[in-house]
């Protein structure tokens, strides 16, 4: 194995600009809810017990989706109706240096947040004080996607750039107050925080572009571009190894001991997820077929992705470029592994120490020769997806489940694995059938897995009529066995969007970003809406908006029209695009925007 790039990051010179802007805001009841229950909130739940996971952040958001299990559950409050406050972080960046919208948010204590603005091109690590108003402690550039104006003008572009997940928007905070980046250009990037700063000398750079540049060993497509395989998440396992992801299928791992005699750099272990499986997966896919893979044996032999090896793999399984098998989504980690998903199939892996790499859990390997690891997919790119595979984070209730979204032909299923062993407990139909997609995480509460529907979800810079949906799926402890809750929502259709539904635990309530039912002043406001977890009925909104002009954006007229359209755009820019939201101290909630951030607050 070769050394990899271990180096310092010498960051440019910065100079971003931001502005704060309070929005006005309508706060309202629902009277499906006050006709039952009166002008009441919801008794609070019980607080989730979390695992105690010791590389990460506690007891905030340190990563998109709360914590390692991909819960999306808080025991923090969320905001209510009294005191009701909705600020606009708005950047100013314009020309190469356009930023905008942040997807992702971790807090480093009760006043601190950390998060990225991404834009066109750059891209800017911020450290903002949000204790009160919002006050830029530090900013920091790391290598941006490169997209340019061009690329968002037209439709086809913009969905292309929506579907490349990487740069650092599954980016994780630890506990000692290190930002961990999957960086844009196959760097990641470790940025310690450090007296309210990012601390500069500290800063280390690890190029992962070796195992990146293997990915076109089995994928000739990539062979000429390079830049397509691109990392995508990243998240440390149990002992403290750094696991990634790339968007075209390679897994490695940064081993929290092992060094580099050379350089004292950490030593990095890669593989390729097609490999896991490859037999099975070509007979469940093109059905059963006379051969062996011969070659694996090289790679399981720790000698590397062989020209041989691709050869035989392309031959066998990545012949045709749409089955290609990738990773679009981030990943989960709990204490006895890493559950990662394909486009192809939903996988459990460990670091075996003795002979240095990554292995299927031997239990779930046994399971994965019966084919339902492989799930349902027609590998077609649904409205509402992001990618030809299952669009969800796999999402772990406490040690007993394991749940994805698949994409299934016309209707997607809720898929629940059992953790330990990887066997199918329980697979059912979401929402109505030709209408079926989801591109969210899935909230898992005690014995409960909520999932959302985003289909017809296509252009978030257009109004995008929805199917929409929210199905509930309850384990019933005396039938040792899921079953729908078929009274949940209460309401039947709503439509969710894209932000991934949220519950705290405090106020009893899951959280939505939407938009409002009926026209206001010719627009369909988006608007935070909160739900009562034990019914589903609708509670209470709080609608944000800005008077006509009250934005005032700092970007020409054409980048306006290019992109939200100048019609009611003072109301479009609360679009979340989709970006996922995160509970903050104080009862907050922080979601990003089409150029920056709200941030959501009450006094109770």
């Amino acid at each position: 194995m070769q050394a990899q790039g271990c180096e310092e990051y010498i960051p440019p010179e910065d100079t971003y600009k931001s502005k704060n802007h309070e929005a006005q805001v309508d706060v309202g009841w629902f009277e499906e809810w006050t006709s039952r229950f009166g002008e009441e909130l919801p008794e609070p739940l019980a607080p989730l017990e979390k695992w105690k996971y010791p590389f990460t952040k506690q007891n905030y958001a340190s990563s998109m989706h709360e914590d390692s299990y991909a819960s999306d559950v808080s025991n923090r409050p969320g905001p209510g109706m009294e005191g009701t406050r909705v600020q606009y972080f708005h950047s100013l960046q314009k020309g190469k240096g356009f930023s905008g919208m942040c997807p992702s948010f971790a807090f480093v204590n009760d006043t601190t947040v950390v998060t990225l603005s991404f834009g066109r091109a750059s891209t800017t690590l911020l450290l903002l004080d949000v204790g009160n108003d919002f006050k830029i402690l530090d900013t920091l550039p790391i290598p941006g996607r490169g997209s340019s104006a061009i690329e968002l003008a037209k439709k086809s572009n913009r969905m292309a750039i929506f579907r490349n997940t990487s740069g650092g928007a599954y980016f994780y905070l630890s506990e000692n107050d290190r930002i961990y980046i999957p960086g844009a250009n196959n760097n990641i990037l470790r940025i310690p925080v450090v007296d309210s700063r990012f601390d500069r000398s500290e800063i280390k750079s690890i190029n992962i572009q070796e195992q990146i540049l293997a990915g076109s060993l089995v994928d000739p497509s990539l062979a000429n571009k390079d830049q397509l395989n691109v990392l995508t998440a990243i998240m440390p396992d149990a002992k403290g190894n750094i696991w990634f992801t790339s968007q075209y299928g390679i897994i490695g791992m940064i081993h929290r001991k092992d060094r580099y005699n050379d350089t004292n750099c950490p030593k990095v272990y890669a593989s390729f997820i097609g490999f896991y499986g490859a037999q099975i997966k070509v007979e469940k896919v093109f059905g059963k077929a006379n051969f062996q893979l011969d070659s694996l044996k090289f790679y399981q032999d720790g000698k590397g992705l062989t020209p041989e090896l691709r050869k035989e793999f392309i031959e066998k399984f990545s012949k045709n470029p749409d089955l290609r098998e990738e990773i679009q989504n981030s990943f989960s980690v709990g204490p006895n592994g890493v559950y990662i998903i394909s486009n192809v199939a939903l996988y459990k892996f460990r670091f075996n120490e003795k002979n240095k790499r990554i292995e299927m859990d031997p239990k779930w390997e046994e399971t994965f020769s019966k084919g339902d690891l492989i799930y349902p997919n027609d590998f077609s790119m649904k409205p509402g997806h992001l990618n030809n595979g299952g669009g969800t984070t796999p999402t772990l209730m406490d040690s007993r489940f394991v749940a994805i979204g698949d994409n299934d032909k016309d209707q997607i299923n809720i898929n629940i694995y059992n953790q330990e062993t990887g066997e199918l407990e329980f697979r059912h139909k979401l929402f109505e059938k030709g209408a079926s997609a989801c591109e969210n995480s899935i909230v898992a509460y005690k014995n409960s897995f909520i999932i959302a529907n985003t289909y017809g979800y296509v252009d978030p810079f257009k109004t995008n009529p929805t199917a929409g949906g929210i199905s509930r799926f309850d384990y019933v402890e005396s039938k040792g066995a899921f079953q729908k809750n078929e009274s949940w929502p209460a309401t039947g259709h709503f439509d969710p969007k894209t932000a991934t539904p949220k519950l705290s635990t405090a106020n009893g309530l899951i959280y939505v970003y939407n938009r409002s039912d009926t026209k206001i002043d010719g627009h369909n406001d988006w608007q935070l809406t909160a739900l009562d977890f034990k019914t589903g009925y609708r509670v209470f909104y709080i609608r944000p908006y800005f008077e006509k002009k009250q934005f005032k954006d700092n970007i020409g007229f054409f980048s306006k029209a290019f992109s939200l359209g100048l019609n009611q755009y003072d109301r479009k820019v609360f679009n979340n695009i989709w970006a996922t939201f995160a509970f903050g101290p104080n009862n907050s909630i922080y979601i990003g925007a089409y150029r920056g951030f709200l941030k959501f607050s009450s006094a109770n």
